[in-house]
């Protein structure tokens, strides 16, 4: 059963100012902790909002640097290539500059002697020919034929002939050969040998 006391202070004391709450501070107090507790949640809801819009912008600048790492690497890959590709060019082309300079120094006698022994590759038979020559060159052709140990073959000089030029009058054609044209066929790429049937 309830019972209803009354308590009275002894004495007749006046209280303390602020020795009792009064109901408005304790309104106002628990208004304030709502309004505490509301902050604290919009703060951890902007927290929250701010480490999404964080690992977003980490996600993207991360996919910006791949997509500009790719595009360098593609870049790069592209200059490679083009690198590649061109060098065996160039290095066809200095090859063939030091070949044709060293060919152009080689001496006259040693020219001569190269020309026989480019007759003599293609036609392995001794067959009996008349090898035709510039008159200037008669005497560097038949050393060059004695040192090759070649006799099947007859010499004449004839002077329409240009120098360094060799014609082997046959039976069944002639072939003519010059330096110039020797050299020409060296420097192409399939290297096809530069006998010409005249």
């Amino acid at each position: 059963m309830l019972c209803r006391r009354t308590i009275t202070s002894p004495g007749g004391t006046p209280t303390v100012p602020g020795s009792l709450i009064s109901c408005e501070t304790l309104a106002s107090y628990t208004q304030a902790g709502d309004v505490v507790e509301r902050a604290k949640a919009e703060a951890r809801q902007l927290l929250r909002a701010a480490k999404e819009q964080q690992e977003g912008m980490l996600e993207k600048a991360g996919l910006e640097i791949w997509q500009r790492a790719n595009a360098q690497l593609k870049r790069w890959e592209v200059d490679r290539q083009s690198l590649c590709d061109n060098l065996e060019e160039y290095a066809t082309s200095i090859a063939n500059q030091t070949i044709y300079l060293l060919l152009e120094e080689t001496p006259a006698p040693q020219r001569i002697n190269a020309l026989i022994k480019q007759l003599l590759a293609c036609h392995v038979p001794a067959i009996k020919a008349t090898l035709v020559c510039n008159p200037h060159e008669l005497e560097t052709v038949r050393r060059c034929l004695d040192s090759v140990g070649s006799h099947h073959w007859t010499l004449r000089t004839e002077n329409t002939l240009a120098p360094q030029t060799l014609l082997l009058n046959t039976e069944e054609s002639d072939f003519r050969i010059d330096w110039i044209s020797m050299v020409n066929a060296l420097m192409k790429t399939d290297g096809s040998p530069s006998d010409e049937r005249s």
